[in-house]
């Protein structure tokens, strides 16, 4: 699988829930190098600049002391597809470069990044393999009401923003489903490793020209 011009670059991706954060780190734990698309979104959330672009589309009530409150911007997108659009629109470029250029600075043989979006926003592309973290929708709304406290609306209305896991499931490389206990989730991914040195490079599209 060598190949000295980048890394071998692997997409995580999966519904609101589904585990691929606790995916994500059990790669980060065995010493991958492991991105986070959320966590770049987040830290560009605190650029002033788009935080005054945020306030003259949504109005201040998005802001708690000058920030961004997540939670209630997310609330206002996830219910008006527009304004959702408006988010990504501002949100995803920025993204893609970010990531673009810790794929040409990495040193690494394999990079990984988790990506909720991966498919929705048509980055498979990019990747030399994509993997789709899957769960129950049962397991996933009790997840969402313990982990994040939210109103069955408001986990209805997440769920309904994003792809469904059969599309997901379709598109992705690799498929690997998290109904039972942890350790069987880890049983899987150590399954997966093993075929990690025989995987082909793809001919991918960069996220960004930077």
């Amino acid at each position: 699988m060598k190949n000295p011009q980048r890394p071998f670059l692997i997409a995580i991706t999966g519904s609101i829930a589904s585990g691929k954060s606790t995916v994500s780190k059990w790669f980060e734990n065995k010493g991958y190098e492991v991105f986070y698309a959320d966590r770049i979104g987040h830290e560009i959330l605190k650029n002033p600049d788009i935080i005054s672009d945020l306030e003259n589309e949504f109005s201040s009530e998005i802001l708690t002391k000058g920030k961004i409150n997540r939670r209630k911007l997310g609330e206002i997108v996830f219910s008006n597809p527009e304004k959702l659009k408006f988010l990504n629109d501002l949100l995803h470029p920025k993204i893609r470069a970010e990531m673009q250029k810790m794929i040409d600075n990495s040193n690494s043989e394999i990079l990984f990044f988790e990506i909720p979006l991966l498919f929705e926003n048509g980055l498979e592309k990019s990747f030399d393999l994509t993997i789709n973290i899957s769960t129950k929708q049962e397991n996933l709304i009790q997840r969402l009401k313990n982990r994040n406290g939210l109103s069955k609306a408001e986990i209805q209305r997440k769920i309904a923003a994003q792809m469904t896991d059969e599309e997901k499931q379709e598109r992705a490389d690799v498929n690997i489903v998290n109904n039972k206990e942890i350790n069987n989730l880890y049983q899987k991914l150590e399954e997966f490793c093993n075929t990690l040195k025989d995987l082909p490079f793809k001919q991918v599209e960069r996220l960004l020209e930077i």
